[in-house]
């Protein structure tokens, strides 16, 4: 098992979980630390899981569970970090969704939403029966597989358009800590997108 994604990972949701509670905390230091742990940790671990030369688990029906088990906590832990963020503008009178970050968020969460929805099929045969569905269990799989590579990418991006919020800017950091955090969420997104289109999610494979 490669270690590398694993490590950039979690070097970087440990980065941004360190500086949200440095030097001060408050309420809004939950939103990164959660928002981190949501999409740069269990998401993409989540997906990682597929990969054979990144997983450390081998049995794919393991695989599945564990990915279920992440995508819910992922969304959980995102929601409490999105109804953080909107009490925190509530009371400061702040507008909402007024930044990229914020916008890509949004998408993030409501994709993340629609594939948990969208993934039921796939494990319950009996929702299959039911619904009106063309396409093979295969291509199902596909689809769900480069859906939630858009997804990720959405939560990723908005990762990475916090370097640049105001937030981060005023913890001072010389600039070359904003570049090394956004080339790393640019190296996730890179090694997903080749695991996903290079037809290395043995998921897909599965029938």
């Amino acid at each position: 098992m490669e270690l590398l994604p694993h490590v950039i990972i979690l070097g970087l949701v440990g980065f941004i979980v360190t500086i949200s509670w440095s030097p001060t905390s408050s309420l809004f230091s939950w939103h990164p630390t959660l928002m981190a742990v949501a999409f740069l940790g269990l998401q993409c671990e989540s997906i990682l899981l597929f990969h054979p030369r990144f997983s450390p688990v081998t049995n794919h029906a393991l695989r599945v569970k564990l990915h279920q088990i992440f995508q819910i906590v992922g969304f959980v832990l995102g929601s409490i970090g999105m109804v953080i963020i909107y009490i925190l503008k509530e009371n400061a009178g702040k507008p909402h969704i007024s930044s990229w970050h914020a916008l890509f968020g949004l998408s993030a969460m409501i994709l993340t939403l629609i594939q948990l929805v969208g993934g039921l099929p796939l494990i319950y045969s009996q929702i299959r029966k039911i619904l009106p569905m063309s396409k093979s269990l295969g291509e199902l799989k596909r689809k769900h597989a480069q859906m939630g590579l858009i997804t990720v990418i959405c939560g990723l991006t908005t990762v990475g358009l916090a370097f640049y919020s105001n937030w981060f800017i005023k913890k001072e950091f010389h600039r070359i800590y904003q570049n090394v955090a956004f080339g790393a969420v640019t190296t996730i997104i890179g090694v997903l997108f080749a695991q996903v289109y290079h037809g290395r999610l043995s998921v897909e494979n599965q029938n």
